[in-house]
């Protein structure tokens, strides 16, 4: 799904969104194409993994009126799960009998579950490098899950199926982040916008947008996507732990002094003087290592190749697994392969195959330059790592 941006966005380009609408206005498209989504996400996918028997809370929640209804109201206690009992498994009859009395369905983290949706969910990522997150938000007739609030992250919303009308208020605050919330008790301006989305409908609310959203006749299905972009605060914060490499920092703030205004201004300069000794690629990195490890990545065929690893033979068809995010390092004597918070070392010798595998992506093994017997222990391991996996099963 390597077009997954574009697809959302279009007629637009993800040019035009980035220089016009990214952080700074509302982008509503409409299309009058409920098929739009079908390769994304449909109905049928929601409607069987609702009937599953091992969900648990809070994989879904459910809300009514913009309140949770507590979960023990529709999970189970104490289930057998082999030899151990566990508490929280939705309880389908009690959750379907709340949806029917007005109540909103929130499956949280759908890129977990959703395996089109999931690729889809980590191209955006890539694309903002931060997490994406993707709830689906089931709603009956003439019913709202939440009262009108912002949210501290960005909203794509695509809808899926039914109709849903969106209230949109304006900021309250720009780009707020977690840490400043907002009360939407007794909100009561009204709003400057109103929507009706209807399937293959898109919007796009930047973070600190007031809104809420109502279904219409019928029951109404839509994914809202969260971009949690890492703002410049966020990532002077991975900067400033360097400070405590310098004694002038690690000495303790003399309270006992009373006045600390002409300290403060000394320490400033001394901030000010440092700050170009700091290495600031430390900061993306550290960004990188927490984007990569909330991301889910999805695997392909990961325990069929594993199961059939000893049946490669030299046109056995290869891929490499597109849906896991990558880093190579140099590392003497050879190279690093970073992936899922583990790294692989491989020799020099092997880097010319391996270059021909992310190069390529579909490949054999007599595709491969280098000595057959090093070729073949590297896409061994390559395959027990998830990276490759067998294309033709």
């Amino acid at each position: 799904m390597n077009y997954f941006f574009d697809k959302i966005v279009a007629p637009y380009s993800v040019d035009d969104f980035f220089n016009t609408y990214h952080e700074k206005e509302i982008l509503h498209v409409k299309r009058n194409d409920e098929q739009y989504y079908q390769d994304i996400l449909t109905p049928r996918e929601i409607s069987d993994y609702l009937e599953r028997q091992d969900i648990f809370y809070p994989s879904v929640r459910i809300v009514k009126n913009g309140k949770e209804i507590p979960n023990g109201e529709y999970t189970l206690k104490s289930t057998p799960i082999g030899h151990h009992r566990k508490d929280g498994i939705i309880n389908t009859d009690k959750a379907f009998s709340l949806f029917n009395n007005g109540a909103t369905f929130v499956i949280q983290a759908g890129q977990r579950y959703f395996n089109n949706l999931s690729h889809c969910s980590l191209e955006l990522s890539q694309k903002f490098n931060s997490p994406v997150q993707a709830n689906l938000y089931i709603t009956p007739n003439k019913s709202q899950g939440f009262n009108p609030h912002w949210d501290t992250h960005d909203v794509f919303v695509l809808q899926i199926s039914g109709t849903k009308t969106w209230h949109l208020y304006g900021f309250e605050k720009e780009l707020p982040t977690k840490n400043q919330s907002f009360v939407s008790k007794d909100y009561n301006k009204e709003p400057t916008q109103t929507i009706q989305l209807s399937p293959g409908d898109f919007l796009y609310v930047p973070r600190g947008y007031v809104h809420d959203a109502m279904a219409d006749d019928g029951i109404s299905s839509h994914i809202t996507i969260g971009v949690l972009s890492f703002t410049w605060a966020r990532y002077f914060n991975e900067i400033f732990p360097q400070l405590e490499e310098f004694k002038e920092f690690r000495e303790a703030v003399p309270f006992w002094r009373g006045d600390l205004t002409e300290l403060i201004k000394e320490k400033t300069e001394t901030l000010r003087q440092k700050l170009s000794g700091l290495n600031f690629d430390k900061g993306i990195e550290r960004l990188n290592k927490s984007y990569h490890s909330a991301q889910p990545q999805p695997v392909h065929n990961y325990f069929e190749s594993i199961r059939n690893i000893d049946k490669l033979l030299p046109d056995t068809a290869l891929a490499l697994n597109g849906g896991i995010i990558y880093q190579f390092v140099k590392k003497e004597p050879g190279y690093e392969l970073h992936l899922l918070g583990k790294a692989i070392l491989f020799p020099e010798v092997l880097k010319p195959a391996v270059d021909y595998i992310f190069s390529q992506k579909k490949f054999t093994l007599k595709d491969l330059p280098g000595e057959t017997e090093a070729v073949n222990g590297l896409i061994t391991q390559l395959i027990r790592e998830g990276v490759v996996y067998i294309d033709e099963l």
